[in-house]
């Protein structure tokens, strides 16, 4: 074999950065949601890639995203900086923000919703599905706050593992997480969620919650929960 010219090695390097996000997953999803009593609020969706940062740098491809001019950066290919553009363009939806950290490998996009309405038009954007109708993603029956999930989660995991082989694949599932976080104007009461979740209260009115890929493509309802608030 000749020696390796630089094409050669780039060609390597991304076959091995390819090979390595196939067995190990390299995201976290995280949804933060702040509820007010006049039925509005804040939501901030946050994409983490910053493991794979971490290996494009091990593989000595920079680990860095791509500049625009005096220094701002511009997203890698997620689809965020549109979904960012989309929001601004809804009823009821303002304060959109596009927030970019560790060299662009996470990703956040925080907005203000004034109802249920609007928040639910704006998860559709972030999170969408082609399957079916616009979901709603949210509702309140009574004092509790039902939220179900459409196919976004479960495909995207689809998408991450398709390539994987049954020895690898419950570890990535594994590695890949998703995130809840909220936050009321009342104390928390109760919750249901899916087995598999990890929980914490940070103080009654808070509420985190965690699980991985595995649980979501045993169940494609694993995203579904209930939280039931005090009087």
């Amino acid at each position: 074999m000749g020696p390796l010219t630089p094409s050669k090695r780039t060609f390597l390097k991304m076959a091995a950065l390819a090979l390595v996000m196939l067995v190990s997953g390299c995201i976290t999803i995280e949804e933060h949601y702040t509820f007010r009593k006049n039925g509005g609020g804040t939501m901030e969706y946050v994409m983490d890639m910053s493991a794979l940062g971490a290996m494009m740098d091990a593989l000595d491809q920079g680990g860095k995203a791509r500049k625009k001019g005096k220094g701002e950066q511009e997203p890698m290919a997620t689809g965020m900086e549109e979904h960012a553009k989309a929001l601004r363009q809804l009823q009821g939806i303002k304060h959109v923000k596009l927030k970019l950290e560790k060299d662009g490998f996470v990703q956040r996009i925080s907005f203000s919703f004034a109802d249920l309405a609007a928040l639910n038009s704006a998860l559709n954007v972030l999170m969408p599905d082609s399957t079916g109708p616009p979901h709603a993603f949210f509702r309140w029956e009574g004092s509790t706050l039902v939220r179900t999930s459409n196919r976004y989660a479960s495909a995207l995991g689809k998408d991450m593992s398709g390539g994987a082989d049954s020895t690898n694949l419950s570890g990535m599932l594994q590695s890949m997480r998703y995130k809840f976080s909220f936050n009321f104007p009342r104390k928390v009461e109760q919750a249901d969620v899916a087995q598999g979740f990890t929980r914490a209260s940070p103080s009654p009115r808070k509420l985190e919650l965690a699980t991985d890929w595995s649980v979501i493509m045993k169940d494609t309802t694993a995203l579904d929960l209930r939280i039931t608030l005090g009087k």
